[in-house]
């Protein structure tokens, strides 16, 4: 990643901070048209459940429009250590199909880092991305926010808008 502060690399916020137990979520559509790589930011806090095993699975969807049908892709992911660590996991790559399991047993308070590929989604004319979470109904308390990350194709200080609603 690029200097922010020099206003090259576009920071969107896609989910406040919320508690979404027992609710599967999708992010905002970040526009990927003038990216030239993007990163998902997903900041796990408490995550509880009924049953040890139990897990919010994330999936990384695109789709050509907006208001179109979405489809599931593979992607890239980090996951980070323990708060204070300053460790983090190899990097991983996931399937479509499969997703990534957050378990109250081994995901509190980490965050993940998912990479997608701009390039290699324009290869299927998918323009938009966006991170889903979907919960099994014997989450509790799972407190999650998602960010995203461009780096645009085209540096310049004011950005393009990123986020679907918005994008021309």
């Amino acid at each position: 990643m690029a200097n922010p502060f020099v206003g090259y690399d576009n920071f969107i916020p896609l989910l406040a901070p919320v508690d979404i137990a027992s609710t599967t979520t999708a992010c905002p559509y970040m526009d990927l048209k003038n990216a030239q790589k993007a990163w998902f930011i997903v900041q796990f806090g408490a995550i509880t459940s009924a049953t040890a095993t139990d897990e919010f699975v994330i999936t990384v969807q695109a789709a050509t429009a907006e208001a179109g049908t979405e489809a599931a892709i593979d992607f890239r992911y980090r996951k980070s250590g323990a708060v204070g660590a300053n460790t983090w996991g190899a990097v991983t790559t996931v399937a479509a199909a499969t997703g990534l399991g957050m378990g109250a047993d081994d995901s509190d308070d980490m965050v993940v880092i998912i990479e997608v590929d701009p390039d290699a989604l324009a290869g299927s004319d998918y323009r938009y991305a966006r991170v889903v979470l979907t919960d099994n109904d014997d989450m509790t308390a799972c407190l999650v926010s998602v960010n995203g990350v461009i780096e645009a194709r085209y540096k310049q200080t004011t950005h393009i808008s990123a986020t679907a609603s918005a994008s021309a």
